[in-house]
């Protein structure tokens, strides 16, 4: 299913799952079983660097879809 996606589609189902993963609402487990777990950060690994949430924040931004930036800021401030 990944591999006919566009560049444009593989980055939004990437963010997606990188927001399903850091607000809990899916498993790694699971996003990797259903789909082959796209993410634009390596989610086995804790995320040290503030730019990876900052990103996720600015593309959700982008698409004015707020509650979920505001999220990702909540855990990114919670981080700290």
């Amino acid at each position: 299913m990944i591999d006919k996606l566009s560049d444009e589609d593989l980055l939004h189902h990437s963010m997606v799952n990188a927001y399903k993963l850091l607000t809990k609402k899916e498993l790694l487990e699971d996003l990797i079983d259903i789909d082959e777990g796209v993410f634009p950060f390596n989610p086995t690994i804790k995320i040290e660097d503030d730019s990876v949430y900052d990103k996720i924040i600015d593309y959700f931004c982008e698409l004015e879809e707020y509650e979920k930036c505001q999220e990702i800021l909540n855990i990114k401030n919670k981080k700290k």
